[in-house]
């Protein structure tokens, strides 16, 4: 054998033995990268959620601030239904003669419409359906959402225009009668 044979012949066994050493195969390379994805997964994933439920913790403990508020309000109308002859309710918010406290102020609007308005809540009551209406401002996080008491009824009801977004009201907080 010449030895530009041999010569040949190592050279290629050397690079062999280079290439075996160094080599990532793609399944391992896949599998180190499905690591590092499923660690960003849970870490981000679990910080979004403790920031949605500290979120959501705030826009309930606000919604419980309104209840005292709104419950003053139905018992002033239920106390004006029982003393009224004909047992009716109140055709106008002024009748009720509630006055402000610390937790809400009784204003009137452009039209001469009363209402009361706490820091997160504007409370509407409207004569002709009987019932009250709070909506959200944007102090609550979210403005638009309403909370809705029928007083013939005794039930709440709860209108997000867009229930996706957060904060949002849900159902467990209301009041059970």
């Amino acid at each position: 054998m010449s030895e530009t044979a041999k010569n040949t012949q190592v050279k290629v066994n050397s690079n062999q033995k280079v290439s075996d050493t160094h080599k990532v195969s793609l399944v391992e390379l896949i599998m180190i990268l499905l690591l590092v994805g499923l660690l960003f997964v849970f870490f981000f994933g679990m910080r979004q959620l403790r920031i949605d439920k500290a979120a959501e913790a705030l826009a309930h403990e606000k919604f419980e601030a309104l209840i005292p508020v709104l419950q003053e309000a139905i018992n002033a109308t239920e106390e004006f239904r029982r003393n009224d002859e004909f047992g009716d309710y109140p055709f106008d918010f002024g009748q009720l003669n509630l006055m402000g406290s610390n937790a809400y102020e009784v204003k009137t609007d452009d039209t001469g419409m009363m209402y009361m308005e706490t820091e997160d809540f504007v409370i509407h009551y409207d004569a002709d359906n009987f019932n009250y209406t709070a909506t959200t401002t944007e102090n609550f996080g979210k403005a638009g959402i309403k909370v809705i008491y029928v007083l013939s009824e005794s039930s709440y009801q709860v209108e997000d225009p867009a229930p996706e977004r957060k904060p949002t009201i849900l159902d467990e907080w209301l009041p059970q009668e």
